[in-house]
């Protein structure tokens, strides 16, 4: 079964990979652009998706440090249940990376009242240890505008080692 294609805003961006849980693409500048298409994430899609934002931050390093740290947006809007284990390993993830490795996380959810709490404890949790700032919204279009994210070229590809 093939994944549905990804949605607005994101509908004519090309293809660099597609997880179990959603799409993945690292674009200008240094930012790291995921979206869902499942309904509940689970620890092995979560595992996925931070494996990719680590492999991302060791392989442009340098440039990072440039921008003041990687720039994550996840259009999440198609989640409506999250398992425990997985949400841990969100936050244990971003706990253990150095400070100023990501420079701001922007999280699209749906109306969902239990996913909106949980992304703005998860957000104390981060200000209170001096991690990157998160910050919910409903939709990453503006977000997109705001940090001036680059749609990828049609032969933009992962860099080796990130889609594997």
């Amino acid at each position: 079964m093939f994944p549905p294609p990804p949605q607005t805003p994101l509908a004519h961006w090309p293809v660099q990979l597609a997880i179990s849980s959603g799409y993945i693409w690292y674009t200008e500048p240094g930012a790291f652009v995921t979206q869902s298409y499942i309904e509940h994430a689970t620890l092995e899609g979560t595992q996925a998706m931070t494996l990719r934002v680590d492999s991302v931050l060791r392989a442009h390093r340098e440039e990072l440090e440039q921008l003041g740290g990687l720039l994550i947006i996840h259009d999440w809007r198609s989640l409506k249940s999250w398992d425990a284990d997985a949400r841990h390993h969100l936050i244990q993830r971003s706990k253990d990376r150095p400070r100023g490795a990501v420079r701001h996380v922007v999280v699209a959810l749906s109306t969902n009242p239990f996913l909106r709490m949980a992304a703005q404890v998860i957000n104390l949790m981060m200000s209170a240890i001096g991690g990157a700032g998160l910050q919910v919204v409903d939709a990453i279009g503006p977000s997109l505008t705001r940090f001036s994210v680059k749609t990828p070229p049609r032969s933009a590809r992962l860099p080796a080692g990130l889609a594997e």
